[in-house]
């Protein structure tokens, strides 16, 4: 068997894909022995008395009361606690809020004298997006170092006096909450990396739209369509009639015999009778459709037949669309240009202005992904939609428009003179520039997973000050295979992601854009594609800074924030993809097993970024496939915990809520329900989740202590317990878990800098998630905030007693 895999191996096939039930058995034999090794003897009085305690007599009490119809003795981990942690989404400000929860989750002087800490108790570590900055940083230097990089509580984590490797990280990581301004680049060098992606991106496209253009212009002057083209009443002597109507002065039209350039007159009269032949052939049969049903027998059994004729009907409707906007360049480009294109003419710039529209249309709509739908909006949603409508109409016009007087241009050195090797060069650069450059190298993703990497992945012995070049060296190279074969312990690291789906053919992933896609150290891929082993994905070289930068993923086309906004409608995704504002990842399908073609093709602009133009793709069966923020399909982290029936899970929630409105939560239950039958309950009044709710304390306060409360609108509380109920599946028994949420939120008895913070920006602590230039300051008062919330939880005794 081995000498079969080798040899299919050696001619470029890898394994075959695998469901998600092998991977989460695997991974459980892996965590079990890796865990028992880290746990077991130093925890073994814990285990024989506390743990066994839980196990035999307060679990199965606390089910014969709440859940009646399950088994007590169907608790699936006896013989050691099974914890997740979830840390969500929320860029920086998640990042800082998830390194304080951390800590306080490992402070040792929390518990009592010989009781492991929560934190020792976890076996899946499960990030999103901004949690997975931290997540990353917690692997990387665990699995690869042996170091807890958020400080030693022992000497106050990270204060400048202290010299221990951890403490000196957390410094690092605090000091550089600017990550995508590093003081070696600065803001500018920001601005070029994205503008290298724009130019690339739209000359790319602008070559690849111009190409299809000359070819299909050369093929319509050549006379071999006039017999079909003057079959109809749109034929050449029409239209040329028809536009020497026009009156003088309209735009830049200046002489008739300038303007009527036959090859325009010939390529909007081929798609005029294009058009003319569709509706001809919608009408034809629509006829006679209605005509079969006569047949009324053969009409109402042929239901195959009905479903074809409606098919049919959409795609007329829609080739009659787009032969009408082709129709029309030729026309636009005479109103707006004139006979021939000059700089100087009023068209140029008014196309410019439409330009650059799009372009403040699109930096607005990253602003408003990032937001996770909580930003206010100062004027009516139906008219921010309308206006957005006409600005990305008339941009793809534009752009349109733009390819074709490069097309034009060339045609016309073409026909002025034949030898002339300028065209030769246009088709080669065409050619040559889609398909050589890689997407994935020159888009902003690169730039951005580069400044992740120097701020949460340094190398612990080099300097601080040290070249940017020198600090993320090591993990620039180190791959999640690396950090699977690492025998220190760290919770195992489930990289949550989006694969973007839009035109999938199960309804589930194409109602949702998506499916959840896994990065981890063992295992890659999703239910939509299948998985496959980490060696085998990305040919093995998918790094532990890639996976972080691709789950933190936020602005992508064709995607958003659970599924929605306005960067999952064509259009928008349409200027996006153009002008190449994507952080996103192409990788190929984990159900490719062919090794040879991921060795010889990378993505770029011609595959499948046309596809992604144009909007056809993103299926299950895609060879290559689209990776995006893993809050494009669950932004809390949740639900692979959920899929591996974890036991205990603690969410560490500091993704913007302005509004209270729960919503990341919400997607994530509602999915969890739909997908596994699995419910969140929260059934005791002391912890669910109206303490967590801005204004909760002043609720119950005094008059005196009323004043401060409603000051501040503190919570009562900043966590939620309550239960995971889990149903019987194949092969697994119902039981039920613990679920612990801590969200950002103010509460009393916080470090005063936290209220002075609060009073000087009110937004705290649910400030813009597009604000990713953390200062020292506002950096300390999201990681503050997660210890304290954490360790208030810890020090209530109540709320421990309810975890095992």
């Amino acid at each position: 068997m081995n000498f079969l895999k080798k040899l299919l191996a050696k001619f470029g096939f890898g394994p075959d894909p695998l469901g998600a039930e092998a991977v989460i058995a695997d991974e459980k034999i892996h965590i079990e022995a890796k865990l028992s090794e880290a746990f077991d003897e130093k925890h073994r009085g814990y285990l024989e008395e506390d743990y066994r305690h839980f196990v035999e007599t307060t679990y199965p009490e606390y089910v014969r009361e709440h859940y009646t119809y399950m088994d007590p003795g169907d608790y699936p981990h006896k013989k050691r606690p099974w914890y997740g942690l979830a840390l969500s989404g929320g860029g920086i400000r998640s990042a800082a809020f998830a390194i304080g929860v951390i800590q306080a989750l490992r402070n040792r002087f929390l518990v009592e004298s010989g009781k492991p800490t929560p934190f020792e108790k976890l076996a899946y570590l499960s990030t999103v997006s901004g949690g997975g900055y931290t997540g990353a940083a917690l692997s990387w230097y665990q699995k690869l170092f042996n170091i807890f990089p958020f400080g030693d509580i022992d000497s106050y984590a990270g204060s400048k006096h202290s010299t221990a490797p951890g403490n000196r990280i957390l410094s690092y990581i605090r000091q550089h909450g600017k990550y995508l301004t590093p003081a070696q680049l600065g803001i500018a060098s920001l601005a070029g990396a994205v503008l290298l992606s724009v130019i690339h991106s739209v000359v790319a496209y602008t070559l690849l739209i111009s190409l299809v253009l000359f070819l299909l212009s050369l093929l319509i002057t050549t006379g071999v369509l006039d017999p079909l083209m003057n079959l109809t009443i749109a034929n050449t002597a029409n239209l040329e009639s028809l536009l020497v109507q026009v009156p003088r002065g309209v735009a830049t039209l200046q002489q008739e015999d300038e303007f009527l350039s036959p090859h325009r007159i010939a390529f909007s009269v081929f798609f005029l009778t294009a058009t003319i032949a569709m509706i001809g052939t919608l009408l034809f049969t629509i006829f006679i459709y209605g005509l079969s049903s006569f047949f009324q027998k053969f009409f109402s059994q042929s239901y195959c037949y009905r479903v074809q004729i409606q098919r049919t009907l959409g795609l007329l409707l829609k080739g009659i669309a787009f032969s009408l906007f082709f129709a029309a360049i030729p026309l636009a480009a005479l109103l707006v240009f004139g006979a021939e294109f000059k700089v100087t003419d009023p068209g140029f710039f008014s196309s410019m202005a439409s330009g650059v529209a799009g372009i403040l249309l699109s930096i607005r709509q990253f602003r408003m992904n990032t937001e996770a739908g909580n930003e206010k909006r100062n004027i009516p949603g139906w008219l921010s939609r309308l206006v957005t409508l006409v600005i990305t109409l008339l941009f793809i016009f534009f752009i349109f428009i733009a390819a074709y007087i490069l097309a034009e241009s060339v045609h016309q050195q073409l026909r002025s003179d034949t030898y002339s090797y300028w065209p030769l060069l246009f088709v080669l650069c065409a050619l040559i520039v889609p398909f050589f450059v890689s997407i994935n190298q020159v888009s902003p993703h690169k730039m951005y997973r580069d400044r992740l990497m120097e701020t949460f992945l340094k190398t612990p012995d080099i300097e601080p000050t040290a070249p940017l070049c020198q600090r993320g060296a090591e993990a620039n190279t180190t791959t999640l295979v690396d950090i699977a074969a690492s025998d220190h312990w760290s919770p195992y690291h489930l990289i949550n992601c989006n694969v973007i789906l839009n035109n999938a053919k199960t309804p589930r992933y194409r109602g949702r854009l998506g499916d959840s896609f896994l990065l981890s150290p063992r295992y890659c891929g999703s239910d939509a594609t299948q998985y496959t082993t980490t060696a085998s994905f990305a040919s093995g070289g998918m790094t532990l800074a890639t996976a972080m930068s691709i789950s933190g993923a936020a602005e992508n086309p064709h995607s958003g924030v659970s599924g929605a906004g306005d960067s999952t409608t064509p259009l928008m995704s349409f200027i996006l993809t153009f002008l190449g504002l994507r952080l996103g990842y192409w990788a190929y399908n984990p159900s490719s097993t062919s090794k040879l073609l991921h060795k010889i093709m990378r993505p770029n602009y011609f595959w499948p970024g046309l596809r992604s133009l144009l909007d056809y793709g993103h299926a299950e069966d895609s060879v290559l496939v689209e990776l995006s923020d893993g809050g494009h399909f669950d932004n809390t982290g949740l639900y692979e915990l959920v899929r591996r029936r974890t036991p205990v899970i603690i969410l560490s929630d500091g993704g913007a809520d302005p509004d209270a409105t729960f919503d990341d939560f919400g997607n994530a239950i509602e999915r969890i329900r739909v997908d596994f039958g699995v419910s969140i309950r929260f059934h005791d009044a002391d912890f669910d989740l109206s303490g967590m709710l801005p204004g909760s304390r002043a609720a119950s306060s005094e008059s005196r202590a009323r004043m401060y409360d409603e000051k501040y609108h503190l919570a009562d509380r900043g966590f939620a317990i309550g239960d995971v109920v889990y149903p019987d599946a194949v092969g697994e028994k119902a039981f039920v878990g613990r679920f612990v949420f801590i969200k950002a939120c103010l509460t009393r008895n916080l470090p005063g800098d936290l209220y002075a913070y609060k009073l000087e920006n009110p937004s705290y602590p649910n400030q813009p998630t597009v604000d990713q230039f953390f200062d020292e300051r506002q950096f300390e008062a999201y990681r503050e905030l997660g210890y304290q919330l954490t360790r208030q939880m810890i020090d209530d005794k109540d709320a421990m007693k309810l975890l095992p």
